[in-house]
């Protein structure tokens, strides 16, 4: 036996096994309350991201509201539109853009987390702290971005009133202005009519109250205007003195159909020189309107001759076809939409039995047909 060996445990271990133990137990407590935080923290952070998702949605529409309104503003002319709409309408523009730059809004960055396998106590107690104040964060965020939707969509509402204001004002100007060009021409006047009411067949704009129809309504009013000089102009010459009685002749046996006329020494290629000649165009639109070209020859003779009147007559009969009582009959058996044949056959049966109704040109309609047209006379 060897008396100078000694066996035992050293005290020192002990001690470090206890301590380690504390130290892992807080520690572990540390990533508890981290763990905690992460949880309330992606919460909130699902709350203000969705609050921010629409914020930034109103904010598109908002720019697009923007956009249109500064262009309708700055598309003003004279007589167009009371400027003092206009001048509202840049203001909202202006305030709503302020909104729009508050708006601009991001979610706070994350912390950085350590994620190691002994991570110190004090890195987990300061990233629970981080995170709680990004919680924070997140809470005032959600809140800003709630306040600025609302703002966003009262600005972007308070926009269109403006531009629906500022339209509707400049529209009655248009109608006034219609209103005031009692001769000018029916062509002229639908494009207005339709820039006025914003729809019909031409019109094309895809958004109401923008600056692109109102550049159409400008356009379209202008133009009304040029015809309605143009037209008093030509009924102002000493041609329209006989002219004048023939257009409203034709008009009234028209039943209503909107009649435009021009006069030509050459219509659809034959001169006055040698014939009596018309055309007529016509639209089912719009209530129904036509243009109606006759030769120089019809003036010279519509006195005299009973054909160049019964010419007129043929022409008004190609317009009558958008009268919805005589519609079905043109496009019936009877006809089968035969343009001439039942021009023709109209002016025979309102009374213009002879070679200038259209017998000559396109021969003689059938008894059934000239009866049939009859019923729309």
């Amino acid at each position: 036996m060897n008396d100078g060996i000694k066996w035992g445990l050293p005290v020192l271990g002990a001690a470090a096994l206890g301590t380690l133990g504390l130290v892992l137990g807080t520690t572990a407590l540390a990533d508890a309350v981290s763990a905690q935080a992460v949880v309330a923290g992606a919460a909130a952070e699902s709350r203000a991201e969705a609050a921010l998702g629409d914020l930034h949605g109103a904010t598109t529409l908002a720019q697009g509201q923007v956009l249109e309104g500064e262009a309708l503003a700055g598309a003003l002319v004279d007589g167009l539109g009371d400027p003092a709409l206009a001048e509202a309408l840049t203001a909202d523009v202006a305030s709503a853009r302020e909104l729009i730059d508050a708006a601009g809004l991001e979610l706070p960055e994350q912390p950085a987390y350590d994620r190691g396998p002994l991570t110190p106590i004090w890195t987990s107690l300061a990233e629970a702290v981080a995170t709680q104040e990004r919680t924070g964060r997140l809470v005032e965020l959600q809140r800003e971005a709630e306040s600025g939707l609302g703002g966003l969509e009262d600005a972007e509402a308070q926009l269109a009133e403006a531009r629906a204001a500022l339209y509707a004002d400049a529209a009655a100007d248009a109608q006034a202005v219609l209103d005031a060009s009692p001769v000018a021409t029916y062509e002229s006047r639908v494009p207005a009519m339709h820039a006025i009411a914003q729809d019909g067949d031409s019109w094309y704009v895809e958004q109401d109250d923008s600056a692109e129809g109102y550049q159409q309504l400008a356009a379209a009013v202008a133009a009304v205007q040029a015809s309605q000089t143009a037209e008093a102009a030509r009924r102002a010459a000493p041609e329209y003195a006989s002219r004048g009685p023939i257009e409203e002749f034709a008009r009234s046996i028209a039943h209503g159909v909107h009649l435009d006329f021009a006069w030509d020494h050459v219509v659809n290629g034959l001169s006055s020189e040698e014939w009596y000649s018309g055309t007529a165009q016509y639209w089912y639109a719009d209530g129904g309107w036509a243009k109606i070209n006759l030769s120089y020859s019809i003036d010279w003779s519509y006195a005299d001759d009973v054909n160049a009147k019964a010419v007129v007559v043929h022409e008004v009969g190609h317009t009558q076809v958008v009268r919805p009582e005589c519609t079905p009959i043109f496009e019936s058996e009877v006809f089968g939409g035969d343009d001439e044949m039942w021009a023709t056959a109209w002016a025979i049966a309102a009374g213009y039995d002879v070679p200038g109704s259209g017998i000559e040109a396109y021969g003689r309609p059938s008894d059934q047909q000239i009866a049939e047209a009859g019923r729309c006379v």
